[in-house]
């Protein structure tokens, strides 16, 4: 591996670009006065010894004064796996001061009496899942009506929420249309019940419904998007909907 793209993988871990150069050199040149390190790196004097005192404190380098004239090395490259599990500590420090102010910081959201977020992709329709997962409570009813058109992905990502049923214990009702009966099999459990729409009624999209929420999700040219809205009255609405198709629905 050259120069540079050492140079790109400490800037990927941390470093500044100077730090990066100035560590190089000094690997390369071993114990050395400021003067080398200049040559080598090319970085101008003012700014070389400020990156030095941050290598120092970083933990990959050390200094020592040898007649009245400063003398720096780095420490073996080894030293670095000490720099990272420095870095992990203090993110996961930083994570759990986080995670106790949130509450504080959600207080000073504005009350909206609709909220909508639209996720796009396989990873925004993953994090969708999880909001789902996480708050499905055991009294809730979950409800899906659709469920045609999918990809594998979508199927794969989906299904967690029928595999949550066992521990959460949340009851479930779908209403698959024809193309779509073909997951009953993989969804089918005592918390679940499935009808099939009449013969000839398609429906691309799927809908889910939850407490207060409503999902639309769609494949588009390959692409999933998902638009969720949260309002009462309208999850109310959506509810009536899927009971009314509940009707014309047959036992799966």
């Amino acid at each position: 591996m050259d120069k540079e793209k050492l140079s790109n993988v400490l800037e990927e871990l941390g470093f500044t670009h100077g730090e990066a150069v100035i560590y190089l050199s000094l690997l390369r040149i071993g114990e050395s006065k400021v003067g080398p390190i200049i040559k080598d790196s090319r970085i101008s004097r003012s700014k070389v010894y400020d990156i030095l005192e941050r290598l120092i404190q970083k933990g990959v380098a050390s200094k020592i004064s040898k007649n009245n004239i400063l003398f720096y090395q780095t420490l073996s490259p080894k030293m670095l796996f000490n720099y990272i599990k420095e870095k992990e500590n203090k993110l996961k420090e930083e994570e759990n001061i986080l995670k106790k102010i949130i509450p504080e910081l959600v207080l000073f959201l504005p009350k909206r009496d609709i909220d909508i977020k639209i996720y796009h992709g396989i990873e925004g329709f993953k994090s969708m899942i999880e909001r789902t997962v996480n708050e499905l409570k055991k009294s809730d009813t979950y409800y899906a009506f659709g469920i045609s058109k999918t990809n594998e992905q979508m199927t794969r990502y989906a299904n967690k929420i029928y595999l949550t049923q066992k521990s959460k214990k949340f009851k479930a009702k779908s209403i698959f249309d024809e193309l779509g009966a073909y997951k009953i099999k993989e969804r089918q459990n005592k918390l679940h019940e499935i009808k099939i729409l009449p013969k000839g009624q398609i429906t691309p999209a799927l809908f889910t419904i939850y407490q207060d929420v409503v999902g639309i999700h769609l494949i588009v040219e390959d692409n999933i998007v998902s638009i969720v809205i949260k309002n009462k009255d309208i999850s109310k609405s959506f509810i009536a909907n899927f009971e009314a198709m509940w009707k014309i629905s047959h036992r799966a």
